[in-house]
């Protein structure tokens, strides 16, 4: 593919593993015990009318639209080897999504125990993901696959795979076996990126140039360190920031940070980074959400291209 990892990162994986067993322990930091802000959440604060999203941490979001409900990357405990540090701020069953999407197939990302406890294995909420993940969800699952640029109409609304820039992998022999992506998510005047997991690459000057800008950006901040594994397939908020502005959008939710310990920065300090950058910033609004904060969309109008 154009964009992403295209042989399996092994020698750089066992470079960093094995290397910290003769680094130097670093000093610790404060940011090692930030944690982000959580909100307790009950089924009756998504009751409402108008548009919302709410980040219920790492890269799950519920993003409310016209009434519909997509859910992103649902991820609602422990992954492999890997404890979640924060709760997860609600009864997954009060989520109710009527769509689910999955932008590759990581662990952090595609869950299948969370997508069983939400009925999606049985075929109840229609699925969409990248192209070859759907075989490792179980028959009977209402899975459509997505090539980049191609799109689906879901209840008047339109959801699109975009490129990124990363890998697959979930098994010893499975590299680069199905394909990764982000997702535009239309209705009406509310165009919203979800940027999936993602490097800083040419796919974001890209997708502004085939298909406009969107007017709300969720961008990963976390797992970028040690840059020589990360920064091929992760981004730092600096260069989250900066893929917002190739896309030229106005405003910035970020995500993927301080729910799991993936890599080797601070725990707290992606949330650190970005808030000192939202404070210096003037052209794009930088939106730093607590765990099931619910903030509205409210996204003013933006041109849009049609649709290749």
């Amino acid at each position: 593919m154009p964009y992403g990892i295209d042989t399996p990162p092994i020698m750089q994986v066992l470079r960093w593993k094995l290397g910290g067993l003769f680094r130097k322990r670093r000093e610790r930091v404060p940011e090692d015990d930030l944690r982000p802000g959580v909100r307790e959440l009950l089924e009756g604060d998504l009751d409402r009318e108008e548009d919302f999203i709410v980040w219920l941490g790492h890269a799950t979001f519920l993003i409310q639209l016209g009434g519909i409900r997509i859910l992103t990357d649902p991820v609602f405990g422990a992954i492999p080897m890997t404890p979640r540090l924060i709760p997860f701020p609600i009864d997954p069953g009060a989520l109710k999504p009527d769509v689910i999407l999955i932008s590759h197939g990581h662990y952090d990302h595609l869950d299948l125990k969370s997508l069983a406890s939400l009925g999606a294995a049985d075929g109840s909420i229609p699925i969409l993901l990248p192209s070859g993940l759907a075989r490792y969800l179980k028959p009977g699952a209402d899975t459509t696959e997505l090539g980049w640029y191609e799109h689906r109409e879901i209840k008047g609304m339109v959801i699109a795979a975009l490129p990124a820039s990363h890998w697959h992998r979930r098994g010893v022999r499975d590299f680069n076996r199905a394909l990764w992506c982000s997702f535009l998510i239309e209705q009406g005047d509310e165009r919203i990126y979800f940027a999936g997991d993602s490097a800083l690459d040419g796919h974001f000057e890209e997708i502004h140039e085939r298909i406009g800008s969107p007017s709300l950006t969720l961008m990963p901040i976390g797992a970028y360190l040690p840059e020589f594994v990360m920064r091929s397939n992760h981004m730092n908020p600096e260069e989250a920031l900066e893929a917002s502005r190739r896309l030229g959008a106005p405003r910035m939710i970020p995500y993927h940070y301080g729910t799991f310990k993936l890599s080797d920065e601070p725990i707290g300090e992606p949330e650190v980074w970005i808030k000192r950058l939202a404070s210096a910033e003037r052209a794009l609004q930088i939106d730093v959400l607590d765990v099931g904060e619910i903030t509205s969309i409210n996204i003013p109008n933006t041109p849009a291209k049609e649709h290749p």
